[in-house]
């Protein structure tokens, strides 16, 4: 903090110099992120209701009514308009949500998760003093049925799928994982924080993708992110539950607040009202068919990138990709030489053990994709010049 105030100019100043070499998820070259450039409508919103606090529930009726819509809004997209949950921070918090829920319903503490989980979840154990056991994918890098099975035990209570792996993608088998968790009576949470904003547009387009919501019987929660494929600011993740009953362990009373007494079921009691609002709006600005277009120009850039990369000896996709992420390897080269060698370009690259990951999201045109293939090229060539 400065002893003398500066103008707006000054700390404008100030500040766009010291963030002069951020990246922009505005800007083509970010081809890593699952996050986007949210919607200038959405940037709107969230601005002029900035000051709404929904932790503060009485106090902004108005916010709690629109939080239940889009619950019911994005329960509607995901088989269930009867579901029961809240925009969150992200899909950390999410996952955390559930796993304390059905933690505290239990009475048990341990989960089974396949080794492509996110990160968050083992956060999230490590706060919750969960055991976690990581099962084995199968050649398509989905969980392990038959592994997952034998990792059951009398103190486990959950098991999670991903629909929408952060290396590739995939879509674990969840009806299978459903008829399971109905077998031996657990819970079944879903992290869809990117999948849910894309399968379902992929599904309708006839895409060959496999059910994972709650349209399976064995699905007790999801976590879905608008602020991804949504085109949401940050932050607005995400949680559905089934119904209300599975919170009613989680659910903390709060007495002292400006409108007073009220119930939360959140980790998180100041929350964005503005977040909210902005997540209500987009869902009512763009609609089912909005969202649908913008997925089906993802789709086929995507296929724009297949087409492209087929052309190139070196480089391959590490597996078909089962939505709009691609990962690429390479045949012949050393991968994390190629991705340092492309960030060196000025690219924003996510690298994994064996691939680079591509995410297609709105931002992400074929021109982006050319110039992409360019300069990857380009690095091709100079790898092959040093040999």
């Amino acid at each position: 903090m400065n002893r003398t105030s500066l103008s707006k100019t000054e700390v404008l100043e100030l500040i766009r110099s010291t963030l002069k070499h951020d990246k922009s998820y505005k800007k083509g070259n970010v081809i890593s992120t699952m996050c986007t450039y949210p919607d200038t409508f959405a940037q709107e919103l969230f601005s002029e209701f900035i000051d709404r606090n929904i932790g503060d529930a009485n106090l902004f009726p108005g916010v709690v009514e629109l939080e239940r819509e889009v619950i019911s809004s994005l329960g509607d997209l995901l088989h269930n308009p009867n579901a029961f949950g809240n925009i969150v921070t992200g899909g950390t918090e999410a996952n955390f949500l559930a796993l304390w829920a059905y933690r505290e319903l239990s009475g048990k503490h341990t989960i089974i998760v396949p080794e492509t989980a996110h990160f968050s979840l083992y956060k999230s154990a490590n706060i919750l003093n969960l055991n976690i056991k990581t099962v084995h994918v199968n050649k398509d890098r989905q969980i392990d049925i038959a592994e997952a099975e034998k990792a059951i035990d009398d103190d486990t209570f959950c098991i999670v799928g991903i629909a929408g792996t952060t290396e590739l993608g995939v879509i674990d088998p969840i009806a299978e994982l459903s008829d399971l968790c109905i077998k031996f009576k657990l819970y079944l949470h879903i992290d869809a924080a990117f999948g849910g904003f894309v399968i379902p547009f992929m599904k309708d387009m006839n895409y060959d993708v496999a059910d994972f919501d709650f349209a399976l019987p064995g699905v007790s929660s999801i976590t879905i992110d608008p602020h991804k494929m949504g085109m949401c600011p940050i932050p607005a993740g995400g949680i559905l539950f089934r119904n209300k009953e599975l919170t009613k362990k989680i659910e903390w009373s709060v007495s002292y607040l400006s409108g007073g007494h009220t119930a939360q079921t959140t980790f998180v009691s100041s929350r964005s009202g503005a977040s909210v609002i902005a997540v209500w709006g987009m869902l009512n600005y763009l609609g089912y068919e909005g969202y649908n277009d913008i997925i089906k120009r993802c789709m086929h850039v995507r296929e724009h990138l297949l087409f492209e990369l087929d052309k190139i000896e070196e480089l391959c996709p590490i597996q078909p990709p089962t939505m709009n992420i691609v990962g690429v390897t390479s045949t012949k080269y050393n991968i994390v030489e190629i991705a340092e060698a492309m960030r060196d370009k000025g690219w924003a690259i996510s690298l994994f053990t064996e691939h680079m990951r591509i995410v297609l999201r709105p931002s992400v045109t074929k021109k982006v994709i050319n110039s992409f293939i360019h300069d990857i090229k380009e690095v091709l060539s100079c790898i092959q010049a040093k040999i």
